[in-house]
């Protein structure tokens, strides 16, 4: 058997069963001993099992709220009789969803990687490649003898692909999915849908709609919209300042003001607050620092000859004082 193959949804369920199980204080040395010899009956059900009490500890570190949210996704996802929200009973409902249908809306619970607001960082794969995750963003990697997989739950990251034709590079949204045909290009994911953007090289996008799925071939500067199983052209951009995100800079060239100061937003625990009416326009060049959003905002109001007034923690941006 390959070392990569993987279990079986049938085996993930009864995984998630004996973890359910052994998720106690009483637990017997006969009930141990069964499922170490389900465990050592094949070399998935290791797998599966291992990965189920994994999640454990991730589960344990969840919010309050995100905890409800989890349990309310996987109930969806799975049918029980009786539904509570400890980690047991999640078990039971999420097993299949999240290990055998590789379910993203549960998934996102549990990322291998999330940013904070203003951090950017650098992360190096095992197989020489190199992901930029920009702020507030949240990431899971997995790394097989079949194919390279990032998954993007909420944000931006910019993939630096290493060669290997026989292992795909994929990134995967809950919109569709981006599979390297070159070296470098960002996947963008929020509320309303994916943005693939091409930096180097080629790109194929591609929905995730179930009847039937919408492709499109990328080059450099080439950028696409992936929303409702749909794919929408966007303009093209220059590369250099498409990717300055991830060198920690935000490049604008004749910018509408409006649209830097939401993007300066993003890297920041409070939003900028500002009347879009009144700032619509006002455009604005040059070169902006991320990772030090308040000496950028500085910089803008100085050059656009704009106010900033503190509120409440909040910074109020406004022509008058």
């Amino acid at each position: 058997m390959a070392a990569s193959a993987a279990p079986t949804p049938a085996m993930v369920s009864r995984a998630a069963q004996w973890a359910a199980e052994l998720d106690g204080d009483n637990i017997s040395p006969a009930q141990r001993a069964a499922c170490e010899s389900w465990c050592a009956q094949d070399v998935r059900h290791r797998l599966a099992f291992d990965r189920m009490r994994a999640l454990d500890q991730r589960f344990a570190d969840l919010a309050p709220t995100e905890r409800t949210a989890l349990s309310n996704t996987a109930r969806r996802s799975a049918t029980s009789r009786r539904m509570g929200t400890g980690f047991a009973t999640f078990l039971l409902m999420a097993g299949t969803a999240w290990l055998a249908s590789h379910s993203l809306s549960v998934r996102q619970y549990f990322p291998d990687l999330r940013t904070a607001p203003g951090d950017i960082r650098e992360v190096a794969l095992a197989d020489g490649s190199t992901l930029h995750v920009d702020t507030n963003s949240a990431v899971s990697r997995s790394l097989t003898g079949e194919e390279r997989r990032v998954s993007l739950f909420r944000g931006r990251l910019m993939a630096q692909v290493a060669r290997d034709p026989a292992r795909p590079f994929i990134v995967e949204t809950a919109d569709g999915t981006a599979t390297a045909l070159g070296t470098r290009f960002s996947v963008a994911r929020d509320a309303d849908g994916t943005t693939v953007t091409v930096i180097e090289s080629r790109v194929r996008a591609c929905t995730t709609a179930l009847v039937r799925q919408s492709c499109v071939d990328l080059r450099a500067g080439d950028r696409v919209r992936l929303s409702d199983g749909a794919i929408e052209r966007l303009p093209a951009v220059d590369v250099e300042r498409a990717s300055a995100w991830s060198k920690g800079w935000l490049e604008a060239d004749d910018m509408p003001l409006t649209e830097a100061l939401a993007e300066l937003t993003r890297y920041r625990d409070r939003p900028i607050r500002f009347d879009p009416a009144a700032l619509r326009d006002m455009r604005i060049t040059g070169s902006y620092p991320l990772r030090d959003s308040d000496r950028a905002l500085a910089a803008i109001a100085e050059t656009s000859g704009l106010w900033i007034n503190q509120s409440g923690g909040n910074s109020i941006i406004t022509r008058d004082p």
